[in-house]
């Protein structure tokens, strides 16, 4: 009887430990992802392209990638996003207690920023209504590209199925708290005062700054250089 004991001692003092460790394991993934209610607050991700469309409606790739969140204050790294701009829909994708694969839309209501890969942006209130606006630059004067993608009927003859378009973008110079749309070097140029468009010219023509085709680095560069001239 004794030795019946004893076994089932050693049995629950060498089961106790794991089951503890187990559960830490699962409350430490489940606080990174699905408990912290200020970041999975949103509805689930549900939008079905038309059957048979081409291309997607993301960004970049219908691949998630890794990306940070600022909410309500409090900034979330290390997690994985996408951002569905036909729908203009920040997606976060994790995976639940039991390892079921979860996309939600992140709620607006305290989004202020986030970063996907290398690209900033921020919701902002601008014009009619809160948009995404990716984020060039830093400083008093800043590039702001809205980005968009449309889903149209297929042009081929005897087609019938749709295509989401290209990414397209909208730019902007964020200055004075208004944005100030422009489409080339002329067009941006004129936007700052005549005093000091020779020296944004000039600047241009010595860093090659070719404003349709700009990196992203090179006009955060050029912007944050017009904002500090005085």
């Amino acid at each position: 009887m004794k030795g019946i004991i004893c076994s089932l001692l050693i049995i629950i003092i060498f089961s106790f430990p794991v089951k503890l460790s187990s559960q830490d394991a699962a409350q430490v993934f489940d606080k990174v992802y699905g408990l912290d209610q200020t970041l999975c607050n949103g509805k689930r991700y549900n939008y079905l392209p038309p059957p048979n469309a081409s291309g997607h409606q993301y960004l970049i790739s219908p691949d998630f990638i890794v990306g940070t969140i600022n909410i309500r204050g409090k900034c979330f790294q290390d997690i994985t996003l996408n951002y569905d701009i036909f729908n203009q829909q920040l997606l976060l994708q994790y995976n639940s207690e039991t390892y079921f694969r979860n996309i939600i839309e992140v709620s607006n209501a305290w989004l202020t920023s986030f970063r996907l890969g290398n690209m900033n942006f921020e919701l902002l209130n601008l014009d009619q209504y809160p948009r995404f606006y990716q984020v060039l630059g830093e400083g008093p004067v800043r590039v702001f590209y809205f980005w968009r993608k449309n889903l149209n009927l297929n042009n081929v003859i005897g087609s019938s199925n749709f295509i989401f378009t290209p990414a397209t973008r909208d730019s902007y110079v964020f200055m004075d708290g208004q944005l100030r749309p422009f489409k080339n070097k002329q067009s941006l140029i004129r936007i700052f005062e005549p005093g000091h468009r020779q020296e944004i010219k000039s600047y241009m023509r010595k860093n090659k700054v070719k404003v349709k085709k700009a990196s992203d680095q090179a006009m955060a560069e050029m912007i944050t250089f017009i904002g500090n001239i005085k």
